[in-house]
């Protein structure tokens, strides 16, 4: 059997960072049986917590969050520099012949490390607006992947390509029959599918509930309509008991705190509502799922509206700022959708078009090249 080599993936934060991560894992696993896989991250639960539900245990530093701000920049350099320090030293005790970093805090200082000690170093940047940690990290690596051309303009083009994001294989090409029994739904009802990531989103769910007395008067002369709604742990408890109390009667409402089996529920969707996080977009489009997408208003540099556009401009998404959307609109979006089904069939083909089932394929590629330059 041939050495086994090992790769070193930083990734931290939310899932937007740690879900790309695990498709890349996976699909290098399977690629390469000889690599062995570390991943980095920080300290916090939420993002240990994603891990462990992933079945891994991952190496947890002590690595702060950077501020913004000129105040932030003292205590970002002291920060940074022990952070450094404590990578450098994981490192050398088990040196990996590539490292990967996914962006955010976690990747500043494990990917710095690397590049300072020769390791051969490569980025993915999920966004269509840049992270300023991939940017500074983008002189210092050997490679960069990026998911939209827009953001492969913030990096050097000899050394970056645009793959697309990677998406896990079991979230793409669920069988439809399967998700219908899973969520006992019916065949013969319009799926509207309402999620909000892995935390949920606070918003999109008042929203949702604040439509929903509506939405099943609408439906009254129209026929009935099935939402399969996951709502977030955090969220649960009350939306049930308001759920309970309204009792709809032309709306087959499954609440649900988290899907774990995305692949089945893109299976059964006609309709998505959510925002516009990287991994879900990339999710839709591998899926060829058509969707009302509502930007998060405070990410950082608005990148969800950026990550958005592409796919409203295209024809696969109607993209709406959450200022503009109230609970009439919701609705009126919705019904619109729903019975004009030569609409539908044409937003599904342009989210097809749109989708990269390649990318993950591309970016370990790309791996494989940098652990080959050093074999």
């Amino acid at each position: 059997m041939a050495d086994r080599w090992k790769i070193m993936i930083a990734a931290g934060g939310t899932g937007g960072h740690i879900s790309p991560a695990l498709a890349i894992a996976d699909h290098l696993a399977k690629a390469d049986p000889t690599c062995r896989i570390e991943f980095v991250c920080g300290m916090r639960p939420v993002e240990i917590e994603i891990y462990h539900k992933a079945g891994i245990s991952p190496t947890a530093m002590e690595i702060e969050r950077l501020a913004r701000g000129w105040r932030g920049l003292l205590a970002n350099i002291f920060n940074l520099r022990r952070a450094i320090k404590t990578a450098r030293t994981h490192l050398r005790s088990d040196p990996p012949r590539v490292v990967l970093g996914m962006g955010g805090y976690v990747s500043v200082p494990v990917v710095a490390a690397a590049a300072g000690e020769g390791i051969a170093t490569m980025i993915h940047e999920q966004n269509a607006v840049a992270g300023r940690a991939n940017r500074w990290l983008s002189g210092r690596v050997r490679a960069v992947a990026c998911a939209y051309p827009e953001a492969a303009r913030s990096f050097p083009s000899a050394k970056t390509r645009v793959t697309g994001n990677p998406v896990r294989p079991e979230s793409v090409g669920g069988d439809r029959e399967s998700g219908l029994r899973r969520w006992e739904l019916s065949p013969d009802l319009p799926t509207l599918l309402v999620f909000g990531g892995s935390q949920g989103a606070r918003r999109l769910n008042q929203l949702v509930l604040d439509s929903l007395e509506s939405l099943d008067g609408a439906m009254a002369s129209s026929g009935n309509l099935q939402v399969l709604w996951s709502c977030g742990d955090l969220n649960f408890d009350e939306l049930r008991r308001r759920l309970d109390a309204l009792q709809p009667r032309h709306l087959v409402v499954r609440l649900v705190p988290f899907i774990r089996e995305m692949g089945l529920a893109y299976a059964v969707a006609d309709l998505a509502f959510c925002r516009a996080g990287a991994m879900t977009l990339a999710e839709l489009t591998a899926n060829a799922v058509p969707a009302i997408v509502v930007p998060l208003p405070n990410a950082v540099a608005n990148h969800q509206w950026f990550n958005a556009k592409p796919l409203g401009n295209a024809g696969a998404a109607i993209v709406i700022a959450e200022r503009e959307l109230d609970a009439k609109k919701f609705v009126e979006r919705v019904m619109t959708l729903f019975f004009d089904r030569a609409r539908l069939a044409q937003m599904r083909a342009a989210a097809g078009r749109l989708g990269r089932p390649r990318a993950v394929a591309e970016i370990v590629a790309m791996l494989l090249e940098l652990r080959g330059e050093l074999a």
